[in-house]
């Protein structure tokens, strides 16, 4: 007996034991194999990303520059493919290569590539590919065709037009951080906000969608408007490429405003880069050299200079002044090279012939101070205030540190420092019988909702000269793209040009280098002071202002600003003037059926008018 009580004290625990197992057993089998693989598992959480805002023209069609378009991205991972158990209810487990065989032609893709990459256990989370495609999705995300497939939302930024309007666009990175220009100075407003989906998913990981238990919708970003039209801005680009190749030029920039608004219509920088390989670019590329690069400026300040003598009243445009360089009355005046002038010499001819003995001595005449306030109101020494990220203020001291050879070299663009959009800016007060408009190249911002975020204000607008200076400047300005000017070149057939050449000497550690210039043209079209027939009440009103730098890196015969600059400013502005559909004001030179634009017979037409008008 004492045998048997022993016995059954042993077995008796080991059979309760052995139920229990059992009973687990059939209780774990039923929950993978028998039991109903769409009931709720557990909870999840997934972000949604809020689409990021587009980029448009000005167009009429508002075509977008920059835009973010919703895909699926796919990825394979070899060992989460090879170690799941890939079947339909009642069918046998599929093989790899067929489950490979299923993504390759969901997605287009050759088979033995990815098979190949199949195989790489110790490379995961290989790209396969991205598709919005909603059939491809549905296939790639069932468990029981396919297993290794790693699904992510994104919404890569695609730019329309390549390395076009790169600088002004700037880039965003695979995660939407953004690297220059509009992306990172409207970064705050082109971000969507994103939402939340908090649900269940069942035994396979698949999400029940009656069992949402929170959703919460993305905002979109919002949409900026720019106000250059693409047209315009690939004739600009082409014209400036066609500059430094034909002059053999290192780099080159260009920017077009409305005279009026002051809207940036176009704007070039060489070198450039494509927006989805910022990364990669060289550091020189990624410069927007018409609002981050400063420069001495050279002879566009004479401008400058004269609306300051003559708003002051302190000369007319037919003052005279002696030519002479050695003048005991100035200190170190600049000279004027080879050239040969009369002994005296007006100030508008200074313009045209851009002397800078005579216009040293204006600015001497005129004095520091009088000088700097001028240039300070046209806006040299402060940023613009273009909606553009890393704008540079140049450097334009303060008259009391002036020394006594700046007095005569500033007048000329020496001993300044200036941005392209500060000198086109200052250009524009000029077309606009004085007033400057700030430079703005956003037009709107357009939230999801419709509503308006931001729109430039006019606000900031200025009187720097009265309108009866700013027209004499012009018609000054008029003889400079002429026979007898420094920029015959810029002439155009049909249209009147006032504007100025500058020819720059550039400097590297504190001296001038020899041999080496940047070139400069910056005009005004139509020049606002020419009537289109006799008896018309006003002149045609300018249009737009244009700026062309081309930037030598070795000495060329064409250094000069109206032999290089001149010819990509007359391309981008008889463009631009037949885009906008402005009428000529000098409509008798278009009335032959040949329509070349060739300068030499432009100027040869000009001179015979004006012979016969004498006669």
């Amino acid at each position: 007996m004492a045998m048997r009580g022993e016995n059954v004290r042993f077995w008796l625990p080991a059979v309760l034991l052995l139920g229990f197992m059992a009973f687990s057993a059939q209780k774990l089998v039923r929950s993978h194999v028998d039991a109903d693989v769409t009931a709720p598992r557990y909870e999840f959480e997934r972000k949604l990303p809020g689409r990021r805002g587009a980029i448009y023209d000005s167009g009429s069609s508002a075509s977008p520059l920059a835009k973010s378009v919703p895909v699926w991205e796919y990825r394979l991972d070899p060992v989460a493919l090879t170690n799941a158990v890939v079947r339909r209810r009642g069918e046998r487990p599929r093989k790899p290569e067929a489950i490979v065989r299923t993504i390759a032609d969901a997605l287009g893709l050759d088979y033995k590539r990815v098979l190949e990459m199949s195989r790489k256990a110790n490379n995961r989370y290989q790209y396969l590919s991205q598709s919005s495609d909603q059939d491809v999705h549905k296939i790639l995300a069932d468990s029981s065709l396919v297993a290794g497939v790693v699904i992510e939302d994104r919404q890569p930024r695609q730019y329309f037009h390549g390395r076009r309007l790169s600088h002004v666009l700037g880039s965003v990175n695979a995660q939407n951080e953004p690297s220059a220009g509009i992306e990172l100075r409207f970064d705050k407003e082109l971000s969507g906000v994103p939402g939340m989906i908090r649900g269940k998913k069942d035994a396979r990981g698949r999400e029940l969608y009656d069992k949402r238990i929170e959703t919460i919708a993305p905002v979109p970003g919002a949409d900026v408007y720019l106000t250059i039209d693409h047209n315009l801005q690939y004739e600009a680009e082409m014209a400036l490429k066609w500059g430094l190749k034909e002059y053999d030029a290192g780099s080159g920039w260009c920017v077009v405003l409305d005279a009026k608004t002051g809207a940036v219509l176009a704007m070039a920088s060489l070198p450039d880069f494509h927006p989805l390989q910022y990364g990669r670019a060289d550091e020189s590329a990624r410069i927007n050299r018409v609002t981050s690069y400063t420069y001495e400026p050279g002879s566009v300040m004479k401008v400058i200079t004269a609306c300051a003598g003559i708003e002051s009243g302190f000369v007319r445009s037919d003052s005279l002044y002696s030519t002479d360089r050695h003048d005991e009355r100035y200190y170190k005046l600049p000279g004027d090279g080879s050239h040969v002038w009369e002994p005296r010499m007006s100030v508008k001819d200074a313009i045209v012939h851009s002397s800078n003995i005579v216009i040293g001595k204006l600015g001497y005449d005129l004095g520091p101070e009088r000088l700097w306030t001028t240039m300070k109101a046209f806006g040299f020494g402060a940023k613009t205030g273009i909606e553009l990220p890393g704008e540079e203020v140049g450097i334009l001291r303060n008259w009391r540190k002036w020394d006594k050879a700046t007095w005569s070299r500033a007048p000329i663009g020496q001993a300044v420092s200036v941005t392209a959009i500060q000198l086109a800016s200052a250009y524009q007060a000029i077309a606009n019988d004085g007033v400057r408009v700030p430079p703005h190249i956003v037009d709107r911002v357009v939230g999801a909702d419709g509503s308006e975020l931001y729109r430039p204000s006019a606000d900031g607008s200025v009187r720097v000269i009265s309108e009866s200076t700013s027209r004499t400047i012009r018609e000054m300005m008029l003889g400079v793209a002429s026979r007898e000017g420094t920029a015959r070149r810029a002439a155009m057939r049909g249209y009147s040009v006032a504007g100025k050449t500058g020819t720059a000497q550039k400097a590297a550690n504190g001296r001038y280098v020899d041999g080496l210039y940047r070139a400069t043209f910056c005009g005004i079209v139509p020049s606002g002071v020419v009537k289109r027939h006799p008896d018309d009440d006003a002149p045609v009103e300018p249009r737009i202002v244009a700026l062309v730098t081309l930037d030598f890196e070795k000495r060329t015969k064409f250094h000069q600003g109206g032999n290089s600059a001149a010819p990509v400013f007359r391309r981008i502005a008889s463009m631009a003037m037949r885009y906008l559909t402005v009428e000529p004001d000098r409509p008798e030179e278009l009335m032959d059926d040949d329509v070349d634009d060739e300068f030499d017979r432009i100027m040869d037409e000009r001179a015979t008018s004006a012979a016969e008008a004498v006669r």
